[in-house]
């Protein structure tokens, strides 16, 4: 496996990520944004972006500074990047919260600072997409999982430019008309294009390589990792085609009907990689990461069965339920479950490789307590399961107790992240003379 380095602020990005998300499910507890405002109030917007950029966004770049240097094999450079992207990310995310606040009537809201968030928030992604483009691009030719992240990165940038063209038509820099086709038609778009396809395609890219890196098992090969490419640029491409066409006032109808079903081609034939990937495996036994992994793909598929359903006319408040599902379940859980590894991961590379063979050093796997934190991952996904049902059923006062389950789950998988971090599942005579800084940039 090789090791490009490591980068010194992913943990903070991952801290940060982590606070985000307990804020979110915090909000969604009291029963702040929806289901008790409707779905497009500024308190839904407020925890909808909290998530998808606070949470899903930053945890996504963290480990993208980390791991595209691993996909192409190529040293870790710590520059000024990373560092001026969070800068920007958590400015940017603070000013469109702020804005949302404004139109909410919160106190010390201000909806004009919605327009300057984007923009700030769009300079976070550039700088992103720069810093990582620039590494995957120099690593010719790419293997699968760099294709897809730089995919990935081409729909993050689609995601800014809609999401600054809708905070410019909410706060009245449009001519009325205009801004009032653009919100009604470019809002499914710049979700889809964020949680479909810069996240999901970034976490299917990056997935590939991690799990077949953690599981011992051979990177997929053959016709289906192709498939999976060239459906997921052609969504990508169907997804800026139909923005532009939105933009410039030319609908057309048959867009959609093509961007789904590009978008079913890629799950379905990642649904068979995925499968295959586990069966192929070195590691027999299943690690609690790994099984968090198959938790969160049974979400993927339930979530895009039920979207799929709710969109066709099957019930309209299946399209929320089925977006919680994959917000929370597919993604968040994902995440959560990759953390779990990770965290231990690169601590053991700080703390121990440096030394190995020096001296006795624990194996990664000792750096954890499965007993202790597998209850609190089981409860996460049971609670997201009952959230998303609630949902689905209207069921608000179940939804909030739901809610508090699931951040009860994050709270205590954030402890065990913290007890990794500090070396505390280890014997004392094999810990190393420094602990690593627990959130804040490495020294090195």
């Amino acid at each position: 496996m090789p090791i490009a380095g490591l980068s010194r602020w992913t943990a903070t990005y991952f801290a940060l990520a982590l606070c985000c998300l307990v804020l979110a499910l915090a909000l969604l507890a009291t029963g702040f944004g929806y289901p008790s405002d409707d779905v497009m109030a500024p308190e839904t917007l407020i925890v909808v972006h909290l998530v998808a950029i606070g949470w899903l966004t930053l945890l996504m770049c963290g480990a993208l500074f980390q791991f595209v240097p691993v996909l192409v094999a190529a040293p870790q450079h710590n520059d000024f990047y990373a560092p001026l992207a969070l800068l920007l990310l958590v400015t940017g995310l603070v000013l469109l919260l702020d804005g949302f606040s404004g139109f909410a009537g919160l106190p010390l809201g201000d909806a004009q600072a919605m327009p300057l968030g984007g923009l700030v928030l769009s300079a976070g992604f550039a700088v992103v997409v720069a810093k990582l483009a620039r590494i995957i691009w120099a690593a010719q030719p790419l293997a699968l999982s760099a294709r897809l992240v730089l995919i990935g990165l081409a729909a993050l940038l689609l995601t800014a430019l809609l999401g600054e063209s809708l905070a410019s038509a909410l706060t009245g820099l449009l001519p009325d008309d205009i801004a009032a086709a653009l919100v009604s038609a470019a809002v499914p778009l710049h979700a889809a294009s964020g949680l479909g396809g810069w996240l999901t395609l970034t976490a299917i890219g990056v997935s590939y390589r991690l799990l077949s890196m953690f599981l011992l098992a051979p990177d997929p090969k053959g016709w289906r990792p192709r498939m999976v490419f060239w459906a997921s640029l052609a969504c990508v491409a169907l997804l800026a085609a139909h923005s532009v066409a939105i933009i410039v006032g030319l609908p057309i109808t048959a867009l959609p009907v093509m961007i789904i079903g590009t978008a079913i081609l890629v799950i379905v034939v990642y649904a068979v990689d995925f499968v295959l990937l586990y069966h192929s495996r070195r590691r027999r036994q299943l690690e609690l990461h790994a099984k968090g992994a198959l938790a969160a793909f049974l979400a993927l598929l339930v979530g895009t069965v039920g979207l799929l359903a709710g969109v066709s006319g099957a019930g309209v408040r299946l399209v929320p339920a089925a977006i919680h599902l994959l917000a929370f379940g597919w993604l968040g859980g994902l995440g959560l479950a990759m953390l779990y590894k990770i965290i231990p991961f690169l601590t053991w590379l700080e703390c121990f490789a440096p030394v190995m063979g020096r001296r006795p050093t624990p194996r990664v796997q000792d750096l954890v307590d499965e007993s202790q934190a597998a209850p609190w991952l089981w409860l996460y996904f049971l609670a997201l399961a009952i959230a998303s049902a609630a949902l689905a059923a209207d069921l608000q006062l179940a939804f909030r107790a739901a809610s508090v389950l699931q951040l009860l789950g994050t709270i205590m998988l954030i402890r065990e992240f913290y007890r990794s971090r500090r070396l505390a599942n280890i014997p004392g005579d094999l810990r190393s003379g420094d602990r690593p800084r627990l959130f804040l940039p490495s020294a090195s």
